[in-house]
């Protein structure tokens, strides 16, 4: 199981900005003040003075920013996190349990771990979240695939959620297909579709596809829905990446930061 980083600690309002805190100098180089001639001194005055009208836009920022914008910068939010597949019939048998890479990795696996990760980032910048499948509960029941997939995107629905992601991993005979994809239906998502296929360029796979695609759960969202393919799991060098819980984790930091691009308050 993937674990939370600690929680940053939050400045107490009614303490002043620490400007010698946020702008140490004891990472300068130490010369005597009084060799003003020295090519170094000059170095370090310049350096100085760079530094010093960085930290006070950076204390400027900090001072005037509304309260609670960067310790919450989602709050008022609500997302569906959907990790893709993960469905069993009542009896136990497999239903919807996705592809599996050439190596063993179960593409349910690698989505759960990103949307619980997801999830963690979404609750530390004050979203509420939704996991349709969570490491409690791994396993949806269901009788019949799309039917799931929908109940799926309905569930955002009803809570009037701010947007729903379905996450996934891709498939394909061809062993070279690789990149990521990103799919949308409804003209209400393609903003935060724009915003994951910008963000998903960081993780250097390449792109698949990026388009409007009629699937089970972008049609029956109607709040602003992408489905994300974070790479094929049936190219060799994709199912490496996509097993370890560092690219898990990165991928996870993509997709919040398209998110937050898209809805954090300004």
């Amino acid at each position: 199981m993937l674990q939370p980083s600690p929680q940053r600690q939050k400045q107490s309002a009614s303490r002043p900005l620490d400007f010698v805190a946020l702008c140490p100098t004891s990472a300068l180089p130490d010369v005597p003040d009084e060799d003003s001639h020295n090519p170094r001194a000059q170095a370090r005055s310049d350096m100085m003075l760079r530094w010093l009208t960085a930290c006070s836009v950076l204390a400027a920022t900090l001072l005037w920013a509304p309260a609670g914008v960067l310790a919450a910068p989602l709050a008022g939010t609500l997302f569906v996190v959907d990790p893709g597949h993960g469905t069993r019939t009542i009896d136990g048998r497999p239903l919807n349990v996705g592809a599996v890479g050439r190596h063993g990795l179960a593409e349910t696996l690698v989505t759960l771990a990103v949307g619980e990760d997801l999830a963690r980032l979404l609750r530390q910048a004050g979203a509420h979240v939704v996991l349709t499948r969570s490491y409690t509960r791994p396993w949806r029941t269901g009788r019949v695939v799309r039917l799931d997939n929908r109940a799926r995107a309905a569930l955002a629905n009803r809570l009037h959620a701010t947007a729903f992601v379905a996450i996934h991993a891709d498939a394909s005979r061809n062993r070279k297909a690789h990149g990521t994809s990103v799919f949308w239906l409804r003209s209400n998502s393609l903003r935060l579709a724009y915003a994951m296929r910008a963000h998903l360029r960081a993780l250097d796979l390449g792109e698949s596809q990026f388009r409007r695609r009629n699937l089970a759960v972008t049609s029956e969202a109607r709040v602003p829905a992408v489905l994300i393919e974070l790479g094929f799991i049936s190219n060799p060098f994709q199912e490496r990446l996509l097993a370890t819980p560092a690219f898990q984790q990165r991928a996870a930091r993509v997709l919040y930061a398209a998110l937050a691009a898209t809805y954090a308050r300004s």
